[in-house]
Formats: structure tokens, C-alpha cells, sequence
């Protein structure tokens, strides 16, 4: 019976993979997915400080990200807030997992944009109304030297982007664990609004105790967002690919975990922003004693991210932030995060 059993695993696993590579045969459109960049502010504060991981679980569920798991995990309840470039992009993320299933609600924006096109007072460049300027400058509908706008006159507006999802986990073997996710997406732009419903796939196997392998494949069959404007986009998919080795010592009271993520090409007008086929992604993560995290990572796009993790008997507490070029010029990124383990306090 252990022969059959195994070649009938083997056989749904085979499935699963082809089932998984499927869009990527089939796929000819011209495709983007640069609309995913708002979500990635809400990804989980470990997997961005190790350099944006989605190939890999990580202690709290993650956007877009491998939500398998081998063994047993904590039932947990987690919440994330992001201050991006300056506090000028928000993010709030609660996430928590229970038995087989997780679930994740992102939501993200930007308050108190000024809106100016009403606000101009058209007087021309002497800035005195009713006059006919010898250059042509009054009612022209553009703000030209010595003209204003009306304080009064301007009116605020805000942006938001949300995010639901749900993973389901089913665990094959003591090494091996499937995952899918069903996501709902709604953007928010003032003038505009976008829908949008999408899928992910992935696994996580260890062949060795101290190895764990991700894939996650993301907008499986593509997702695509409708957008009140008659605008059709379509996120293509992407592969993630993710190692995690846990180095230990002896005599020495830390461990340190390794983490290296390849991204797979895409086909359509993400590949030539990325401007080439492939990407990868490097992190390390220092454990002292289980209980401090210090988490260092390149993503992609060489940019360097460092976090800290504090793990207590009744939660966790999280804190990252990253160093690219736009965080220069535009303001420092600051995420905080909580993790409270609901199983260790027996409320239920």
C-alpha cells in the first residue's frame, strides 16, 4: 500500500505544479502588475526587513506571500501601521491565523491632498482683475507670476486601497504543505474606483531539518481590476522562489537564518520596468536565545531593509524600516507591528 499511496501523492502533486505553471503557458496579452506596489507597504514587517519575501511563511501572514505551514502554529492575531516616506502613505494591516486558515485586511491611503483647480485666481500677471494684460496672462487658465490661489477656495481629498484575503493550508506529509488565497482588491482614487479579485498559489517543503523551500506563485490566471473609467488591468503572474536555512551552535546563543528569493521573469510591460528577466533578494535573520530578531535584507531593486523582532510569551513586537533612494528624498518609511498570540492567553 506505501508504494500506491506515494505515487498517488506524487501524482496530485504533479497536478498541483501544472496547475500552477498553466497561466504561464497560456498567457499573451500584453499584462502589467505595477499596481500591486501599494500592497507591498502592508507587507509583514519580517518579510520586508529580509528583503521583500513572498516565497517563504513568515511570522505573520503577509500580502501576496507563502502562507503554508508544517506542524503546529500559534493561533495568533497580528496588527500592523506603516508611515511611508514621511508619514505621507498609511497602512494598517490586521492579520491572523487559526488551524488550516489565515486571513489578512490591508488597508492603505493618503489624506489631506489639496485640490487647487478651483482655487485660482486668473487676474493675469499684474494681479489685478478686469484689466487686459498685455501679455495675454488673465483667464488663461494657468497660474502665471503675480497671481494666486484662493485659501478658501481649496478643498482636500484622500486616496485608499483595500485589501482582504483568506489562505487555506493543507499539509501532504511532515514535509511538504500546500497553499492557496483568494483576495478581494478595491482602490479609491477620488475620481475613480477599481475591483478586482485574484488568486495565489504556493508550497513549502523541507527536505532536510534544517531547510525549508518556498513557491508562491502570485495572480494566478492573472487578476484583474475593473475600473469605473472603463480601464481593464491585469496583473500577470510572478514566481517566487525562497530558501531558508537555520544555522545553529553549540556552545554559542544564537542562530542565524540565511534567506536568499529569486523572482522568475515576467512576460508584458513589467518585465521592462524591471528593465531585466530575473530578480533576487537576500536576508539574514539573527535569533538570540528565540526571544530577539535582528532581520537585515537587499530586495530586488538593491535597496536595504533592516528590522527587530521582541517575542514574549503573549506577543510579539515588531519594528522595520529601509534605505532606498526615494526614502531620502521623500521621508523615512517607519513600521510598527503587534502580534498577540491568543492561544497562550486561553480566551477561547
Amino acid at each position: 500500500m506505501e508504494p500506491c499511496q506515494g505515487y498517488a501523492r506524487m501524482s496530485l502533486m504533479k497536478q498541483f505544479l501544472i496547475l500552477l505553471l498553466l497561466p504561464f503557458m497560456v498567457l499573451q496579452a500584453e499584462v502589467v502588475s505595477y499596481g500591486e506596489d501599494p500592497f507591498v507597504l502592508g507587507m509583514s514587517i519580517d518579510a520586508y526587513a529580509l528583503g521583500n519575501i513572498k516565497a517563504l511563511p513568515m511570522a505573520n501572514p503577509s500580502p501576496g506571500a507563502n502562507a503554508a505551514f508544517l506542524g503546529v502554529r500559534d493561533t495568533k492575531l497580528g496588527f500592523q501601521h506603516t508611515e511611508g516616506f514621511g508619514g505621507i502613505y498609511q497602512t494598517d494591516v490586521l492579520s491572523g491565523n487559526l488551524d488550516q486558515w489565515s486571513f489578512l485586511i490591508f488597508r492603505g491611503g493618503v489624506s489631506g491632498i489639496p485640490d487647487t483647480r478651483d482655487a485660482l485666481l486668473d487676474y493675469g500677471s499684474d494681479g489685478i482683475a478686469g484689466t487686459q494684460d498685455s501679455d495675454g496672462t488673465e483667464g488663461n487658465g494657468v497660474l502665471d507670476p503675480g497671481e494666486r490661489l484662493s485659501v478658501n477656495s481649496i478643498s482636500y481629498f484622500s486616496t485608499q486601497q483595500f485589501l482582504g484575503e483568506v489562505a487555506y493550508t493543507h499539509q501532504m506529509s511532515a514535509q511538504l504543505a500546500l497553499h492557496g488565497t483568494a483576495r478581494m482588491l478595491y482602490h479609491d482614487l477620488y475620481s475613480e474606483t477599481g475591483f478586482g479579485i485574484g488568486f495565489h498559489g504556493g508550497l513549502l517543503y523541507e527536505p532536510l531539518p534544517k531547510l525549508q523551500l518556498g513557491l508562491e506563485i502570485t495572480d494566478l490566471f492573472t487578476t484583474t481590476v475593473f475600473w469605473s473609467s472603463g480601464l481593464t488591468e491585469v496583473f500577470a503572474p510572478q514566481i517566487y522562489l525562497g530558501a531558508d536555512y537555520r544555522l545553529e551552535f553549540k556552545k554559542i546563543p544564537f542562530k542565524l537564518h540565511p534567506i536568499f528569493q529569486i523572482e522568475l521573469p515576467l512576460k508584458g510591460d513589467q518585465a521592462q520596468l524591471n528593465q531585466g528577466e530575473w530578480g533576487y533578494s537576500t536576508g539574514l535573520e539573527i535569533v538570540f536565545q528565540d526571544q530577539l530578531f535582528i532581520q537585515l535584507g537587499r530586495n530586488a531593486l538593491n535597496q536595504f531593509q533592516v528590522g527587530a523582532m521582541i517575542r514574549t510569551r503573549y506577543l510579539d513586537l515588531h519594528y522595520g524600516t529601509g534605505f532606498s533612494e526615494l526614502t531620502s528624498i521623500a521621508g523615512q518609511t517607519h513600521r510598527v507591528g503587534v502580534g498577540l498570540k491568543l492561544g497562550e492567553l486561553d480566551l477561547f
